[in-house]
């Protein structure tokens, strides 16, 4: 086997035992947002999933695809921008919540004024050995676009 095979073949793998470790640990969530919201209109984003313990719900809108961790993207929000989706409740682009057991959770958002795709991203943390919600136990990107 080439090497280059050998690293393709490594880092799928990879990416198969971090998936398998996320879906081990009984986290899970979905997420689904209006796929064609006009400019300007209020739209529907709902997440649902399980929880076996308290864990905290961070959905984002985003115009770029969702990342792999709540770290990662957290750190893309510092500021909100006019014209961009928000959430009606907090008039920024993240919501967050605390859930457990099985939840279904819908959200009212207004879409951007830009017509273009977005991403509706919901990730849930558990916390971490000082006791602050910060790892990622699970994740789901949707993706849905802006029109005219």
């Amino acid at each position: 086997m080439s090497r280059p095979r050998i690293l393709i073949s490594l880092a799928v793998l990879a990416l198969a035992s971090s998936a398998t470790a996320l879906a081990a640990n009984g986290y899970t969530v979905w997420g689904t947002a209006w796929h064609r919201p006009p400019s300007g209109s209020l739209f529907s984003v709902l997440s649902h999933g399980v929880a076996p313990q308290k864990a905290l719900l961070r959905v984002y809108l985003d115009r770029q695809p969702c990342r792999w961790t709540w770290a990662s993207e957290a750190n893309r929000f510092p500021s909100f921008k006019a014209g961009e989706s928000s959430f009606r409740d907090t008039g920024r682009g993240f919501i967050t919540l605390w859930v457990s057991g099985h939840f279904s959770k819908a959200f009212t958002a207004r879409a951007g004024t830009t017509a273009e795709p977005e991403y509706a991203c919901s990730y849930l943390t558990t916390p971490g050995p000082q006791g602050r919600y910060r790892i990622t136990a699970a994740r789901r990107s949707n993706a849905y676009f802006v029109t005219n």
